[in-house]
């Protein structure tokens, strides 16, 4: 059974909960955006499913509600952010806003962010580039859960990385947001939570063979996408994230669902100025009149029609902030239950 919110009821309560947990307000934002952000677009993995593991991880004292977020080293066209284990939502949107402004001035500028946690999807701060006709890079790595190719023992993290590219709907840029594995961590514990089978290829179990467990494959690995390419995919985010930032690669890390320690993974963002090529304008309309003529190409059998990378999450978008945003029945009790000590009730 699923129940219906309007869109500003959920956020209005995903913020409540953070303020009344004791998160500084513009961290409670941040967080509070990345989260409800994901629900609209339909990547309900990276939604509100996640408040609950946030709130813990304060309440346990492994993640700051304090906001000491600070660059540490900076060039024209570089930043060092040191999120000081503040949440990862504002950490990266404060270093991705950084990139902008520089950007605006020299081009292009990169940013690595250390000692940080789980920020929700990619493409919420890749997006935030692309607003200001700028081509925007994230990735961030997490804890080991990906086997090199050839390899018997997890070492890279999931590793999602996005690219988002303006175009001339503004509403509709092209987005691109993936993890190197068949699926991203997120789909397995989603599939635990309703006590739900995976299809076989997704996970490998603790010694290596494939299942249908989603517990099994959080305790083994991901399944890397196309072999060796998914491998290196992983390795390069892994080296941005973990090495150049200074955070420490994936068996180094810490895992979101653990209350050991603080996570401690890195981030890596981008913005590079389209005018520094050409008119935004003219780069906008181009960009559009090639996406349409993909999507006019006649879909191949057992398709309804060709989609753009960031299309189907701008359209559920649109029907959500319109309709509402389901949410299970489960998760509405297990929201209501975190918010039952600050009075605050869905």
């Amino acid at each position: 059974m699923m129940r219906t919110f309007p869109y500003q009821v959920l956020y209005k309560f995903c913020h409540d909960i953070f303020a009344a947990a004791g998160v500084e307000e513009n961290c409670a934002c941040a967080v509070t955006d990345s989260l409800m952000d994901a629900e609209l677009t339909g990547v309900h993995t990276h939604g509100l499913i996640r408040l609950p593991i946030y709130i813990q991880r304060i309440q346990a004292g492994v993640v700051s509600p304090e906001n000491h977020i600070r660059i540490v080293r900076e060039g024209p066209s570089t930043l060092v952010v040191d999120a000081g284990n503040s949440f990862g939502a504002p950490s990266t949107a404060f270093a991705m806003n950084a990139c902008i402004q520089k950007a605006e001035k020299t081009g292009a500028c990169f940013a690595t962010v250390r000692a940080s946690n789980h920020f929700g999807t990619a493409s919420f701060f890749a997006r935030m580039a692309a607003k200001h006709d700028m081509i925007g890079f994230c990735c961030t790595n997490v804890t080991g859960k990906i086997v090199p190719y050839g390899g018997s023992k997890p070492y890279m993290g999931t590793n999602p990385f996005s690219v988002a590219i303006p175009t001339a709907d503004e509403s509709l840029p092209f987005v691109l947001d993936m993890t190197p594995t068949v699926v991203s961590l997120g789909k397995l514990i989603l599939a635990q939570k309703q006590g739900k089978e995976i299809p076989l290829g997704w996970a490998l179990d603790e010694n290596g063979k494939p299942t249908t467990d989603p517990a099994a494959g959080r305790r083994g690995s991901l399944v890397p996408i196309a072999g060796p390419k998914g491998s290196g995919l992983a390795m390069a985010v892994e080296l941005l994230c973990g090495v150049l930032s200074g955070a420490g690669c994936g068996p180094y890390l810490h895992d979101l669902y653990s209350f050991d320690e603080p996570q401690g993974i890195g981030h890596f963002v981008g913005a590079i100025a389209v005018a520094g090529f050409m008119d935004p304008s003219d780069f906008k309309a181009k960009a559009s009149q090639m996406l349409q003529e993909i999507k006019r190409i006649k879909p191949a059998e057992g398709f309804r029609e060709v989609m753009i990378p960031g299309e189907r999450g701008a359209r559920e978008a649109a029907a959500r902030k319109k309709e509402g945003i389901s949410l299970s029945e489960e998760l509405c009790e297990e929201l209501n239950e975190l918010g039952r000590p600050y009075g605050i009730a869905l």
